[in-house]
């Protein structure tokens, strides 16, 4: 799915490869928990200006009779295609990409989609693929801390939602994450040239089942599964370690 241009409103893209991409809305996320996992791809319509940049808290969750004019039967129907083709979990996966996307730092369009079952490294992984919406300040953030900030921003958050494992018919998930990169000094000197977002830029992690039950056994940490996820940016390899505790999450100033 193709990024639409850059627009001062975001807009969110949930989408399956075998159903019917639902239209394009402004959106902001508002989520809580993951109590309405059917009811929060729609909250993220509810409200038409940009979320701030750069958040770091959710805010709470906004329910299915809330909304004032999307069609959350749409999107119902199409997580339950997804929920019947890949599994509960793939439902959960897709949600909060999706959500943390939106509140770590999107500023264009935002979107998620389930592909099929690829092979990489020798095991087969379910691929997700995130339009992220960020631009990151490649003057204070290499190609490792970019990485860095996505996994710990975005797959991070995630990943703690699957409780009991991972469970899906792969060995694993792929998440492919597509943002770009350009120098910039603040986040409004961002905004006042957002129709110009730099060089694009694509990661994969690649997460094992294995791996991700080491962390529900308390024998390994989510900040430090990524030192066991294979990852590449642009097809290229990149060993990334977990970021120091005094690093800045976000992808650029503030």
């Amino acid at each position: 799915m193709k990024a639409p241009a850059p627009r001062r409103l975001k807009n969110v893209r949930v989408a399956d490869p075998n159903c019917a991409d639902l239209p394009c809305v402004p959106a902001c996320a508002r989520v809580r928990s993951p109590i309405a996992i059917l009811a929060t791809l729609v909250a993220v319509a509810l409200c038409g200006q940009p979320c701030p940049a750069w958040s770091q808290t959710p805010a709470p969750v906004t329910e299915l009779d809330e909304m004032p004019s999307a069609k959350p039967q749409d999107v119902t129907r199409l997580l339950a295609k997804i929920r019947r083709r890949h599994g509960e979990d793939a439902v959960v996966i897709q949600t909060h990409l999706l959500l943390n996307a939106m509140q770590k730092g999107s500023v264009l369009a935002t979107g998620v989609r389930v592909e099929r079952v690829q092979e990489a490294f020798d095991k087969r992984y379910l691929l997700f693929v995130v339009e992220t919406g960020m631009i990151f300040d490649d003057s204070t953030r290499d190609r490792q801390q970019r990485a860095q900030v996505l996994w710990a921003s975005v797959m991070e958050p995630t990943l703690d939602r699957l409780k009991d494992g991972l469970q899906v018919e792969a060995d694993g998930m792929m998440v492919q994450m597509e943002y770009h990169h350009r120098p910039y000094r603040s986040v409004s000197d961002l905004r006042g040239s957002i129709d110009r977002p730099g060089t694009p830029e694509v990661a994969r992690f690649h997460v094992l089942a294995a791996d991700l039950d080491q962390v529900v056994r308390g024998d390994l940490t989510l900040r430090n599964l990524v030192s066991r996820a294979h990852t590449t940016i642009d097809g290229a390899e990149i060993a990334v370690a977990p970021p120091r505790d005094d690093q800045p999450l976000t992808p650029g100033p503030d």
